[in-house]
């Protein structure tokens, strides 16, 4: 049972290809995306990943990240004790005749977001509009992408704007959700628009690059290396959780909760694993005893420890921090800013 729970919202500073690995069009290397929406998403072993390296390199302690993240090797012995969820979209960027872009969402993207938000304790989202016609958009009265007031033109699209429906209050929650650099003029540029049209442009408002590899002996292009890659573009916006439950250490569920209810200030970790009986303290490994004495005396025994002493850490590891999600490091792409949300303080 996951215990502590964090929000995570992820900015694409640069083009992110996260690859499904199949082509089913004339793209060959398509971006990951939900099958029931084709939203793209980032999947959640692709984060778990980059942010495991990520620790390890800033807090340079293995044995805490393996606990945290779970072993690299030998994953049968114990299980991460942090689950990350797939990041979904929640804010896409597109083309507009004045403002130069918008950042569009949907009904459905937004009663998602508020319905998973509320899953996990927080209800600080206002009342989602719907029956958006698909010639019609949102917009604040301040936005930058009206044209004489009454329309907006994303890709070659024309839009009437209703005014019937209000989403100021709504703009300003969201903007809680997201880093500083959006939401500090996300009334200028948020639009909603209908389920069908935020479908349209996620599905053909992407990027397609053409790859190619240099024959060195020839000079020209090399046979075969000519390719097509699909690309999340800059500025999207995805959102995340990620769950903090008890480490078990690879013990049986009994023992760990018996030396759970245990411990207190003070004691030594030889004094709580006294309290169990012989046959349990025979059942513990050499190796685990290890690890759960490391646990214990860095602090990281429980969920409730990792989430008010790790969490600081963790907060401090990914909030503004800049991580690469599926992207090829000698071209700079993926490149992904993180923000980090404590549940607690967003709870209403």
């Amino acid at each position: 049972m996951f215990e502590k729970r964090l929000v995570l919202v992820f900015h694409a500073q640069t083009p992110v290809h996260m690859g499904s690995g199949v082509s089913v069009s004339y793209v060959d290397n398509p971006i990951q995306r939900e099958k029931h929406t084709d939203f793209p998403i980032l999947a959640s072993s692709g984060i778990k990943g980059v942010i495991r390296e990520l620790a390890l390199r800033k807090w340079n302690d293995k044995e805490r990240v393996n606990v945290i993240f779970g072993p690299e090797e030998g994953g049968e012995e114990y299980a991460s004790c942090i689950s990350f969820t797939d990041a979904k979209i929640l804010l896409y960027p597109v083309r507009s005749v004045k403002g130069v872009f918008a950042y569009i969402t949907c009904p459905y993207v937004l009663n998602r977001f508020k319905n998973e938000l509320k899953s996990i304790g927080i209800n600080d989202l206002p009342e989602i509009p719907s029956l958006i016609k698909e010639d019609t958009i949102l917009v604040c009265p301040n936005s930058e992408l009206k044209i004489d007031n009454n329309k907006v033109v994303l890709e070659e699209f024309v839009f009437n704007i209703d005014n019937s429906q209000k989403i100021d209050d709504l703009t300003r929650k969201i903007s809680g959700y997201l880093p500083a650099e959006v939401s500090s003029n996300l009334d200028k540029h948020f639009a909603i628009v209908s389920d069908d049209v935020f479908k349209d442009f996620v599905k053909y408002a992407v990027e397609i690059r053409t790859r190619i590899r240099i024959d060195q002996t020839t000079g020209t292009v090399a046979e075969g290396a000519l390719f097509t890659i699909e690309l999340v573009p800059s500025e999207s916006v995805f959102y995340g959780f990620l769950f903090i439950s008890d480490p078990y250490f690879g013990i049986e569920y009994s023992i760990y909760e018996k030396l759970k209810e245990t411990k207190s200030e003070g004691k030594s970790f030889e004094d709580i694993l006294n309290t169990l009986g012989e046959e349990e303290k025979k059942r513990i490994k050499d190796e685990q005893k290890n690890r759960l004495k490391q646990a214990y005396e860095k602090g990281y025994f429980t969920a409730e420890e990792i989430k008010i002493k790790e969490e600081k850490n963790l907060m401090q590891l990914l909030n503004n921090s800049i991580i690469q999600l599926g992207g090829d490091e000698t071209l700079g792409m993926g490149l992904v800013k993180v923000k980090c949300i404590s549940c607690e303080n967003k709870k209403s």
